[in-house]
C-alpha cells in the first residue's frame, strides 16, 4: 500500500546493527553541581519520579516511571544534544544514538538527574564504581533492594526487541555492575535501576516496598530464586501457611490462652471477621513478648483475613517477597490479586497452581473462597488452569463454574440448560451471573445478534426493572459484556461509555479491561465499515472526525503498554497525519516505536514519523526517526519509501541537487512524481516537462473521459511546458487531449497557456 504522504530523509551511515554491546563501567556522581560540564543532560523531575538508565545495542536509554511533560524540552550539550524523548501514558522515554559507548554518569540532584560524559580526570567523579544493587536469592523468587523503589515499567528492548522489566529508582543505587545469566531471562547491566531481558513469558517482576521481585509464573515455573527444600514442597509443605493460618489443628478445646491462638481459631471457624477483631485488640499488659515466629504469623494472618472480609488494601503483604513466593503462600498472593483486580493472566495461574492445596483447608474457610476461585478460574483462566481443577465438588456453589467449563468446551447446549437452570436461582448474585453468561454464550454462538445482545445486556443492568440494587460484581461482568456487543453492533462510542463505568475488580481485572478497551479502540482506528463525515441518511449516528480523534485520544491511557497498543498508535498516527494533524501524528507514532517489538514495523513507524516531522518542519527528528531503521532489512516497497523519504529530507534542509541525484534512477510513478516536483521547486522547467512527461505518458490514456486526477495531471504538465516556452510539448498535449475537457476551470487555464506560447512564438 502507498505511503501517505511522500518525504524524507538523508542519513549519514551508521555503525552495522551489534545488538547488545560491551557496557561501560557504571560510575556515581555525588557531588553538587555549580555548572553544568560541555557533555551534559539535565532531566527535570520531582523526588517522587523514578529513573532507570541503561545501553540497548548503540543507543543509550533512561527511562523515567511516569509521563514528565517537561522532559519533552530538554536540551543537552555535546554527545547528548541529540536526545530523543517519547512520553508514554505511563513513562517517560528519553534515548540517545551513542555507537561507541562514552562513559556516561548518571546522578540524582535536587530538582532532577543529571546525565554527563565521564572524562578522564574529571573532578567530582567518583574514584570507583558505585556498589550498586546486590540481589537477593529468596524461594522461588529474586529479590532486588532498593530503598525507595520506583513504579514498574515494560517495552520492548529497542536493539533485540524483547520484552524488557525494568524497575526504576526515586534515588541513586548506583544500578546493576555486572550481567547476570539465568534460565528464562538475564539481568542487564545498568547506569542506574532493574532491567530484567525476559526471555520467557513466565518471568515477572513486581514492585514492593522491599525493591523489585523477579519470579516465574507458571503451573511448572522455571527455576528462580532459591531452590525450596523438599519439607517446603506442595504435598507436605504447605503446612506452612496452615500453620500461620492455625488450619493444622481444628479440632475444638480449651479457650486459646494467645490472642494469636484466639485469632487464628476463628480464622479456621470460617470467621475471619473475628479473626481481624481479635488481631486488632492490644495484647495485655501482662502478655509476653511475641517471638519472631509469632509476629510472622500475625502478619500472615492480618493480611488473610483482612482478604477474605472485603479489605484489600491491609492485604498487601501477601504479595511482598516474603509471602508471596514460596510454594506454601503464594497460592495466598493469586488471592490477592484476584481481589484486587491486578492481572487475571498471573492470578488464574496462582490460583490454578493452588487449588488442589486449598482444597486441604477445613470446610469452614474452603466455603469462603474456592466457589470464587473456581468461577474466576474457569472465566479468566487458560485451558491448563482450568484442567487443575479437576472434577468440581457436587455442591450447588460451583453449579455456575461448572457452566462456564461447559461453554469453554463448546458444549453449548448443555452450558445453555445449565444457565437458564440458574437464572432462577435463590442467590441474587448467582441469577445474575448465569444471565451474563447465557447473553455471553448466545452472543459468541451466533444465537443473538449483537444488537440484541446489546439491548438484553441494558435490561439486565436495569436488573429487569426490579427494585433491588444489582450486585457489583455481576454488574462489572454485565457491563464488560455489554460493551462487547455494541462493539459488533457498530457503535463504539455507546462501547466506551460503557466501558468508562467499570474499575478493575474481580470481575473485571485490569488486564482483561485494557484488552476491551484495545478492542474497541481497534474498532474506531481501524473500521470494517468506512466512518462517514459528515453523517448520512443512512448512518445517521456515524461519527464524524473530531469526535473520533477525541474518543481515541482520551481512552488509549487505558490501554497497557504492549505490542496491542502500538498498532493502535501506528493506526491513529496514521490518521492524524491524513488528517494533517502532524503534532499529534508526531506524538502517537512516537510512542508506537517504543511500544512496537517488531522491527519491520518499528521501522514503518520511525518512517511515518519521519514524514509527518518533515510535514512540523522537524527534519532533526525526521533524522533520528530514519536513523533507528538504519541496518533492518526493509520489504522493497518499504525501502522505496525510505528512499522517497530520504530525499525529502535534503530537500527540506536545501539540499535539492543531492534529493535528484538520489531519485535519478527512479522510474516508477511515484519517482517520477516526486523528481518532478522537485525541478517545479526549483524551476528548472525544461527538466520538469521530461519527467512529467514520462508520467502522463503512462497516466493518460488517448481516449475516453478523463478522471480528476489524470485531468489535474494533464495541467500539471501544460503548467511545466508553458513556464517552459516548450510548445512543442504543448501542441503534442492537445492533439492526446483530442478535445476531451479537463473541466470548466482547467480548460481556461489551458487554454491560456496555449495562447502564452503563441504570443511569445509571435513576438519572435
Amino acid at each position: 500500500m502507498r505511503r501517505i504522504v511522500v518525504c524524507l530523509i538523508l542519513t549519514q551511515a551508521l555503525a552495522p546493527w551489534t545488538g547488545l554491546s560491551p557496557l561501560p563501567s557504571a560510575h556515581a556522581d555525588t557531588s553538587v553541581h555549580t555548572s553544568l560540564p560541555h557533555a551534559s543532560l539535565f532531566l527535570p523531575c520531582d523526588a517522587q519520579t523514578g529513573v532507570a538508565a541503561f545501553w540497548s545495542g548503540p543507543e543509550f536509554i533512561v527511562v523515567a516511571d511516569q509521563p514528565v511533560p517537561a522532559m519533552l524540552h530538554v536540551s543537552g550539550k555535546g554527545l547528548f544534544s541529540q536526545a530523543d524523548v517519547t512520553m508514554l501514558d505511563t513513562a517517560t522515554v528519553i534515548r540517545l544514538h551513542l555507537p561507541t559507548h562514552p562513559q556516561v554518569s548518571l546522578s540524582r540532584q535536587s530538582d532532577g538527574w543529571l546525565l554527563q560524559e565521564v572524562t578522564a580526570g574529571k573532578a567530582g567523579i567518583a574514584s570507583s564504581p558505585s556498589v550498586g544493587v546486590v540481589s537477593v536469592l529468596r524461594p522461588g523468587a529474586v529479590l532486588f533492594p532498593q530503598k525507595q523503589p520506583g513504579r514498574l515499567v515494560t517495552f520492548p528492548d529497542p536493539a533485540s526487541g524483547g520484552r524488557l522489566l525494568i524497575a526504576p529508582s526515586r534515588e541513586q543505587t548506583g544500578g546493576v555492575a555486572q550481567v547476570v545469566q539465568a534460565v528464562g531471562y538475564a539481568v542487564r547491566p545498568s547506569l542506574e535501576g532493574i532491567v530484567i531481558s525476559a526471555a520467557s513469558p513466565q518471568i515477572m517482576m513486581r514492585r514492593t516496598a522491599e525493591g523489585a521481585v523477579l519470579d516465574a509464573v507458571a503451573l511448572q515455573p522455571l527455576p528462580v530464586g532459591q531452590k525450596e527444600t523438599a519439607s517446603a514442597d506442595t504435598e507436605n509443605g504447605a503446612e506452612q501457611d496452615r500453620e500461620w493460618l492455625g488450619l493444622l489443628n481444628t479440632q475444638s478445646g480449651p479457650e486459646p490462652v494467645s490472642r494469636l491462638a484466639s485469632a487464628q481459631r476463628a480464622f479456621a471457624a470460617g470467621k475471619p471477621w473475628l479473626a481481624l477483631r481479635t488481631l486488632e485488640k492490644p495484647p495485655p499488659q501482662n502478655a509476653p513478648a511475641e517471638t519472631n515466629a509469632e509476629k510472622t504469623a500475625e502478619t500472615f494472618l492480618h493480611a488473610a483475613a483482612s482478604l477474605l472480609v472485603g479489605r484489600v488494601g491491609q492485604a498487601e503483604a501477601l504479595n511482598t517477597a516474603y509471602f508471596g513466593d514460596a510454594s506454601a503462600t503464594r497460592v495466598w498472593r493469586g488471592l490477592y490479586l484476584m481481589q484486587a483486580g491486578q492481572s487475571s493472566r498471573v492470578a488464574s495461574v496462582l490460583l490454578a497452581a493452588g487449588f488442589a492445596q486449598m482444597q486441604t483447608y477445613p470446610a469452614a474457610v474452603r466455603a469462603l473462597i474456592l466457589p470464587q476461585v473456581a468461577n474466576y478460574i474457569v472465566q479468566f483462566g487458560d485451558a491448563a488452569s482450568i484442567d487443575q481443577l479437576g472434577p468440581l465438588p457436587d455442591d450447588s456453589a460451583y453449579d455456575l463454574a461448572r457452566a462456564l467449563v461447559q461453554a469453554r468446551a463448546d458444549q453449548t447446549e448443555t452450558a445453555r440448560v445449565a444457565l437458564e437452570n440458574l437464572t432462577a436461582s435463590s442467590s441474587s448474585q448467582t441469577a445474575a451471573y448465569a444471565r451474563a453468561a447465557l447473553v455471553g454464550l448466545m452472543l459468541d454462538k451466533d444465537m443473538l445478534a449483537p444488537a440484541m445482545a446489546a439491548e438484553a445486556y441494558g435490561k439486565l443492568l436495569d436488573n429487569d426493572g426490579q427494585p433491588a440494587a444489582l450486585p457489583a460484581g455481576p454488574k462489572a461482568r454485565i457491563r464488560l459484556g455489554l460493551a462487547h456487543a455494541l462493539t459488533l453492533a457498530g457503535q463504539p462510542q455507546e462501547a466506551l461509555a460503557v466501558l468508562d463505568k467499570v474499575q478493575a475488580q474481580p470481575d473485571a481485572p485490569q488486564d482483561v479491561l485494557s484488552d476491551a478497551y484495545q478492542a474497541v479502540l481497534k474498532a474506531l482506528i481501524f473500521p470494517s465499515k468506512p466512518l462517514q463525515d459528515p453523517p448520512s441518511a443512512a448512518q445517521p449516528m456515524a461519527l464524524n472526525t473530531t469526535t473520533r480523534f477525541g474518543l481515541i485520544a482520551s481512552h488509549l491511557s487505558h490501554v497497557m503498554e504492549c505490542a496491542g497498543k502500538a498498532k493502535l498508535l501506528d493506526g491513529y498516527g496514521r490518521l492524524l497525519l491524513q488528517a494533517g494533524q502532524v503534532d499529534a501524528a508526531m506524538a502517537a507514532l512516537g510512542q508506537a516505536t517504543v511500544l512496537q517489538d517488531n522491527p519491520i514495523a518499528r521501522a514503518e513507524a520511525d518512517d511515518l514519523l519521519a514524514q509527518a516531522a518533515l510535514h512540523a518542519h522537524r527534519p532533526d527528528v525526521a533524522q533520528r526517526a530514519l536513523d533507528r531503521a538504519a541496518g533492518i532489512p526493509l520489504p522493497d516497497d518499504q525501502a522505496t519509501q525510505r528512499t522517497y523519504d530520504m530525499a525529502g529530507l535534503m530537500v527540506e534542509r536545501g539540499e535539492a541537487a543531492k534529493a535528484l541525484s538520489l531519485l535519478a534512477q527512479d522510474e516508477t510513478d511515484a519517482g517520477l512524481d516526486l523528481r518532478g516536483k522537485l525541478y517545479e521547486s526549483e524551476k528548472r522547467w525544461p527538466e520538469a516537462v521530461l519527467v512529467v512527461g514520462r508520467l502522463a505518458a503512462r497516466g493518460l490514456p488517448e481516449e475516453g473521459v478523463l478522471t480528476n486526477p489524470q485531468q489535474v495531471l494533464a495541467l500539471r504538465l501544460a503548467t511545466d511546458a508553458a513556464a517552459a516556452q516548450d510548445s512543442v510539448t504543448l501542441s503534442r498535449l492537445k492533439g492526446w487531449l483530442a478535445g476531451r475537457t479537463l473541466g470548466r476551470e482547467r480548460d481556461a487555464l489551458f487554454a491560456m497557456q496555449l495562447q502564452s506560447i503563441k504570443l511569445g512564438s509571435s513576438a519572435l
